[in-house]
């Protein structure tokens, strides 16, 4: 892993990035409707939470697809 961070352009470790906050933002914005429709309390979405919607739980990666 550490070598493919070494391989990649800053462009790309921003790319890595930017497409890792829109996972997140789109998975959150799904789970907060899912608890809303499915009229959870509180006690019950801090719960889902904590399984369900973790960061880091999940790895976006760019493979630099260009040769030496």
């Amino acid at each position: 892993m550490a070598e493919k961070m070494a391989e990649l352009d800053p462009k790309q470790k921003i790319a890595e990035q930017i497409l890792y906050d829109v996972w997140y933002s789109v998975a959150e914005t799904i789970f907060e409707r899912v608890c809303k429709v499915t009229e959870l309390d509180e006690e019950q979405i801090e719960a889902l939470r904590t399984v369900a919607l973790r960061p880091n739980d999940f790895q976006i990666v760019i493979e630099n697809s260009q040769n030496p």
